[in-house]
């Protein structure tokens, strides 16, 4: 498990997530499935959440829009197709 500054810094159920290019993130899920740690909503309503692994990239802290944040890199898991990339900011709480 990833530790800056001292602090201990995982991905976990609850943690907040916001890949890069969309406009909102969202609080990580439980997932069932075991290709998937987690699930992530996309505020849409076709697709309403999304499985996804979330691996902690960065080596330290970001101040953003009050807060501190850590770079991760987001799996979106395939279904039967390859799982696609994007990096992302994860809330340090």
């Amino acid at each position: 498990m990833p530790e800056i500054y001292g602090r201990e810094v995982e991905p976990m159920v609850g943690s907040y997530v916001v890949p890069e290019l969309w406009r909102f993130g969202g609080r990580l899920t439980a997932s069932d499935w075991d290709k998937a740690q987690f699930y992530l909503p996309t505020n849409q309503p076709v697709v309403k959440e999304v499985a996804t692994n979330v691996t902690v990239t960065g080596r330290t802290l970001q101040r953003r829009q009050g807060s501190l944040y850590v770079r991760c890199q987001i799996e979106f898991v395939g279904d039967g197709e390859p799982s696609t990339f994007s990096g992302g900011w994860m809330l340090v709480e």
